[in-house]
């Protein structure tokens, strides 16, 4: 095999994370946790399993988890029949190498492979390495979630603390959950289903039919409004299919030659933190990303009427007031437009090259 097929099978399954078998044993029971630890492991009461539930009231922003890894292997590594995580394995001290079995003694069939074995239990630590962490593996997904996905700010297997943080207030009795894939957010529910290779069944994707199409449409959106600010896919591609995710001709033209008014652009990014509140996934990253985009286009006004209302629009205390009032110079021209086009689509060709560098 290939090292680019070798890559492909890794980002096929990157957060592929493991489905609790409604019969799973007591295997995860065995689990040791942090004394302060202000979750549990036990099975959910509608046979999803096993997850982590709330044991106390856990503050929005309150560490909920850290934790290192078991051992770290570099990604190109990890491939069907890769001896390099039996080595790992082989190498583990007898009582980590009891621990790491855990995650393959949750009911139902064994892992069919070592890698996947690995990836269904692993987070990134760098660009090129990949952690095997056995407790934050057991949080759930849910497409809105109340923890963030688990993230490092160390580069080196030695210091590479894993944390999990809490994205809203959690009760106690509550499960704790995060997305798989931070991605989710802009998809509609058969477009998650597709890509995390298994039915979810969290809240949103159990709404009524009804309210399930209102959710797939606010989802949409913000998919159409981040194609917008970014002037193109996320993979930095042009959309070119059949079914444009905007449909527009010269709205989509618009947003890819980087000629729209700042005052649009200070609308959408708005808009897209209202819909975000509205769909239950807006959550401090997002609306310190959207935010700062906002002050950054406000910051890039020229026209005085223009920078009078942004200023208004700003001091709003809600999103939605803060939205209602720039809806009032939405699409009116500005003697910035020019000069903040020119320098964003600069910036955008560098974020994307940024982009897909991390991604790939």
């Amino acid at each position: 095999m290939s090292d680019a097929d070798n890559n492909e099978v890794h980002r096929e399954y990157l957060f592929h994370f493991v489905v609790f078998d409604s019969n799973a044993s007591q295997a995860y029971s065995l689990i040791p946790l942090p004394a302060n630890a202000p979750f549990e492991l036990r099975e959910t009461t509608d046979g999803r399993g096993w997850g982590a539930f709330a044991t106390r009231r856990i503050r929005k922003g309150a560490v909920i988890l850290e934790e290192l890894p078991q051992f770290v292997i570099e990604a190109t590594k990890v491939f069907p029949g890769s001896r390099h995580l039996e080595q790992a394995f082989a190498n583990l001290p007898p009582p980590e190498k009891a621990l790491v079995e855990l995650a393959r003694d949750n009911g139902g069939p064994e892992f069919t492979s070592s890698s996947l074995w690995f990836i269904q239990n692993s987070f990134n630590i760098n660009h090129t390495e990949l952690g095997f962490y056995l407790t934050q593996s057991r949080f759930n997904h849910s497409c809105v979630p109340n923890s963030s996905v688990p993230y490092t700010e160390h580069r080196d297997m030695a210091a590479a603390w894993l944390t999990r943080v809490a994205l809203e207030d959690i009760e106690v009795g509550e499960e704790i959950t995060f997305s798989y894939q931070p991605g989710l957010v802009t998809k509609t529910k058969a477009e998650r289903h597709s890509q995390l290779f298994f039915e979810c069944r969290c809240e949103c994707c159990t709404l009524h039919p009804s309210f399930s199409q209102l959710s797939d449409r606010r989802r949409h959106l913000m998919a159409q409004l981040d194609y917008l600010a970014f002037g193109a896919l996320r993979n930095g591609q042009i959309d070119r299919s059949e079914n444009p995710i905007i449909s527009d001709p010269g709205l989509k033209k618009a947003a890819e030659d980087r000629t729209l008014p700042i005052t649009s652009q200070i609308f959408y990014h708005m808009l897209h933190i209202v819909i975000a509140e509205y769909e239950q996934v807006a959550n401090d990253s997002l609306i310190s990303t959207l935010r700062g985009n906002v002050l950054r286009l406000a910051y890039s006004l020229r026209t005085g009427s223009n920078i009078e209302m942004a200023a208004r629009a700003l001091t709003q205390v809600t999103f939605q007031k803060q939205l209602e009032v720039a809806s009032r110079f939405f699409g009116l021209p500005d003697d910035g437009d020019d000069e903040l086009n020119e320098w964003v689509s600069q910036m955008r060709a560098a974020l994307m090259e940024d982009y897909l560098e991390d991604n790939s």
